[in-house]
């Protein structure tokens, strides 16, 4: 009668054990990647409804949507933040509640400040073929770099 194992098969249980944590360590990088983009995709979902939202009160209440090309922080984008106050007797309310670093910069899920851009005048709309009043673009998607793009 056998009373121990053999080397062999000691090397074999091993090699699958680390053969199956190898597989399993890839698919959780792959999925902490894809959390990431999808964060991302949702935080710009939300900004972008915060500036829609804030141009639809702006209309009713005859306040200017501000023209920005900037790294999105808590200063400039006051105005969606519920920070801007009373604007001519109005108060202003919070249409974007996203986190704010501690050094006033709204960051995606990689560090980088996400990018802001806001055009006042008529911007083509991309799919409709009617122009729109505000156009906007946060496009840290493309900021990606190679590798965390194809992830």
């Amino acid at each position: 009668m056998k009373s121990a194992f053999t080397l062999v098969e000691l090397l074999v249980v091993v090699g699958m054990i680390a053969l199956l944590t190898g597989a399993v360590g890839t698919s959780v990088s792959e999925s902490r990647a894809r959390a990431r983009v999808a964060k991302a995709q949702a935080e710009v979902k939300e900004m972008t409804n915060a500036i829609l939202g804030y141009e639809q009160f702006a209309r009713a209440h005859n306040l200017e949507v501000p023209e920005l090309d900037i790294d999105a922080n808590d200063n400039d984008l006051k105005f969606i933040l519920g920070k801007a106050g009373d604007v001519d007797g109005v108060k202003i309310p919070v249409f974007y509640n996203g986190a704010v670093g501690g050094d006033g910069k709204l960051r995606d899920p990689w560090g980088r400040p996400y990018h802001v851009k806001i055009v006042a005048g008529q911007v083509p709309a991309i799919n409709a073929g009617v122009p729109v009043e505000t156009g906007y673009y946060l496009p840290n998607i493309y900021r990606l770099s190679a590798e965390e793009g194809a992830q």
